[in-house]
């Protein structure tokens, strides 16, 4: 009994060790991590929750991992724990764990990482955030090997230049495809437009419906989907109708001749008085003039700018400014003209009958 005791006590101490270093984990998982979310629902940190999610799995590793290490410290397998390999195995699993972490914030579907990107303003279509994701993920990946490499004193200067010529030869052979990747990352930065903004570009107008790192899916009006290449929409002019602020009403009102001075110009002022007083249309731009004698109207130019940019309210805006002008030229006995032409013959026709009483 007592061989076997005196056996054992070595042993002892890191078996204490073990043991409270596992109940560190088991106190992590079960009260640490509890008290830490109610304390970040308590602060005004809005990415607790999600730094929380990620790293929760990574720490756990990590922790047992160093009960393991701290154990043979303190065992009769010092010597073990005392190797310079050991160290750096200690140090790679603290990176891999450092990578784990942030490779689950990583993703841009969800969670701390789209945030941010909404916050910088940056929308993604779900195919598109996938594949921002993914390649995030593959640095994230690359950097961790090349770190851990660096650990173990590896050279990696070979491993570099061979993926630089990788990537130049991936680079030569689809040099389309990269010009549309780099295409939808000037979109992306430069935010020209986003997913459902109504634009015009190179001669396609439409609704934006997807961003991906190949095209920009643009359904028409008349409701045909046209995919542009997104090297193409990098090197055009866009506009963008839907970031308009307001929308302008510019078109010529012809009057019939018989109109009289006098009734001109008390149209031309009380037209103008209407548009500084409606709710729908700025102060600021109003423009309604006596323009043209034109072939057969006198033709007053009306300009203003609504208020809406949407269509369908532009629509009704301009509709009630429609008919109050018909509601106006009706109480002024006023009235519109349209297109007609004068025909005068220097010699009298002469009529068949008249032609017949003659012979």
């Amino acid at each position: 009994m007592d061989d076997i005791l005196v056996t054992l006590t070595p042993w002892l101490k890191p078996l204490l060790v073990f043991a409270f270093f596992t109940l560190v984990r088991y106190l992590y998982r079960t009260v640490i991590l509890r008290v830490l979310h109610q304390f970040n629902n308590k602060s005004s940190f809005e990415y607790g929750e999600d730094l929380l999610d990620a790293f929760e799995r990574p720490v756990h590793f990590f922790l047992f991992i160093f009960a393991i290490y701290a154990g043979l410290n303190i065992s009769p397998l010092t010597f073990i724990a005392d190797h310079p390999s050991v160290d750096q195995l200690l140090r790679s699993f603290f990176i891999i764990c450092f990578i784990w972490g942030f490779y689950n914030l990583s993703d841009t579907t969800h969670g701390i990482a789209m945030r941010v990107l909404l916050k910088a303003g940056i929308e993604f279509d779900l195919a598109l955030s996938n594949v921002v994701s993914t390649t995030l993920r593959i640095l994230l990946v690359i950097l961790g090997f090349v770190m851990i490499a660096k650990e173990w004193n590896y050279d990696i200067t070979g491993f570099i230049a061979s993926l630089s010529i990788g990537s130049l030869a991936v680079a030569l052979a689809a040099k389309d495809s990269l010009a549309n990747v780099f295409g939808s990352l000037v979109i992306i930065i430069d935010k020209p437009f986003i997913i459902g903004d109504w634009i015009s570009a190179n001669g396609i107008e439409g609704t934006v419906e997807k961003i991906t790192f190949r095209s920009t899916c643009l359904r028409t009006f008349p409701q045909e989907l046209v995919y542009i290449p997104n090297s193409l929409l990098s090197n055009t002019a866009i506009t963008n109708f839907t970031k308009r602020e307001k929308r302008r009403v510019d078109f010529i009102l012809g009057l019939t001749y018989s109109t009289t001075y006098q009734q001109m110009q008390a149209f031309v002022q009380r037209l103008r008085d209407y548009l500084l007083h409606n709710e729908d249309v700025f102060d600021e731009g109003i423009l309604v003039t006596f323009q043209d004698f034109g072939g057969s109207s006198l033709d007053i130019r009306v300009v203003c700018y609504t208020k809406t940019s949407t269509s369908a309210e532009f629509m009704s805006v301009r509709q009630q400014i429609n008919l109050d002008i018909m509601k106006m030229l009706d109480e002024d006995g006023l009235g519109c003209a349209f297109p007609s032409t004068s025909v005068y013959f220097e010699t009298p026709i002469v009529q068949k009958n008249e032609a017949k009483e003659g012979n």
